[in-house]
């Protein structure tokens, strides 16, 4: 009876979940050009990581919904370069001229593919401020993203991860200057939060973890990365 019970409520929340990213959807095509005031933050930056194969289907409608909700935030972005050179030139002068429109947006492209360690840094390198939030392209966001995010208490910690996944998650300068970059030796992508998870146990700091409902991955997966099949 009682796992019944426990069966019919997880339902029910699978359920209310599934509505909830359906209005979400929806109301992003209703909302006006900018949903909050330009007023400029200087607590935290947010930092990208994309590539080409992920330019039309996932990072454009991304950096489009964060810009309603991010309207002066700076947002930097790591473009990486990809193994069929004469298709990433030409979408390097496509993403360039799309993100020169954006005031609040600074790029940083490559031709050749670059591990995700060295973006991840380059990121914190070329933000303004202390925090940087950086984000995976392959997410989605409800309107309510930037409201959850400054309520949630992230923007206190010095590291922190949201809903279990480096992904998305909150690093700042005091933590890079105490804990070093991420390592760059790690040539592709894979192994460079693991590494850092256990360098923050070694320096005895403590990774916290937060979860939001208004972020999620969009569970994609890719036929080539930057590197190759």
């Amino acid at each position: 009876m009682i796992s019944a019970i426990k069966r019919k409520l997880q339902s029910i929340k699978v359920y209310l979940y599934s509505l909830y990213w359906q209005a979400a959807r929806l109301s992003w095509r209703v909302l006006p050009l900018r949903i909050l005031p330009d007023i400029r933050n200087h607590h935290y930056s947010i930092g990208i990581t994309t590539y080409l194969d992920r330019y039309e289907t996932l990072f454009k409608p991304f950096l489009l919904q964060l810009l309603k909700i991010f309207p002066e935030t700076e947002i930097v972005v790591t473009v990486n370069g990809h193994y069929h050179t004469s298709a990433q030139m030409l979408y390097l002068e496509n993403i360039s001229s799309f993100l020169k429109q954006f005031p609040n947006v600074k790029v940083i492209t490559f031709v050749e593919a670059q591990g995700l360690s060295k973006l991840w840094n380059l990121l914190i390198l070329n933000s303004s401020n202390e925090r940087v939030l950086i984000l995976n392209d392959d997410l989605e966001i409800s309107p309510l993203f930037r409201r959850d995010l400054e309520k949630s208490g992230i923007l206190s910690e010095r590291i922190a991860v949201i809903n279990q996944s480096w992904s998305h998650f909150m690093i700042s300068r005091e933590i890079v200057n105490l804990v070093g970059w991420f390592d760059e030796r790690f040539p592709a992508i894979g192994n460079e939060d693991e590494d850092y998870e256990s360098r923050l146990v070694l320096k005895q700091v403590e990774l916290v973890f937060f979860h939001l409902r208004s972020i999620k991955a969009i569970l994609t997966i890719p036929v080539t990365y930057s590197y190759g099949e």
